[in-house]
């Protein structure tokens, strides 16, 4: 039972921040393919901005992985906010059809 305890903590641990980072990657490559220069620099910077927020409370809470039972809601929250301004930022940088 200790070793699926483990690989559920560790699980639970991780698939937060790798949600997050997934979706960092993935709006990053749509955010190079937007045509005005200044909402590709601004959509990036948000998108590297949040992605250093994630990285960083990563970091703050690798030790308390194994004594940790919290679900990491917040940097969910955090990603979707930071996601969605960047989406708008190149929405806005999209040239009209």
């Amino acid at each position: 039972m200790v070793a699926l305890d483990t690989i559920y903590r560790i699980f639970m641990f991780i698939l937060p921040y790798a949600l997050c980072i997934a979706a960092y990657v993935w709006v990053g490559r749509k955010a190079l393919r937007v045509p005005q220069k200044t909402s590709r620099i601004i959509a990036l910077v948000i998108i590297a901005g949040g992605l250093a927020y994630t990285l960083y409370r990563l970091v703050r809470s690798v030790g308390n992985i194994m004594t940790n039972e919290l679900f990491e809601f917040v940097i969910l929250i955090v990603a979707v906010a930071v996601l969605a301004i960047a989406s708008i930022v190149m929405a806005l940088g999209e040239p009209e059809k």
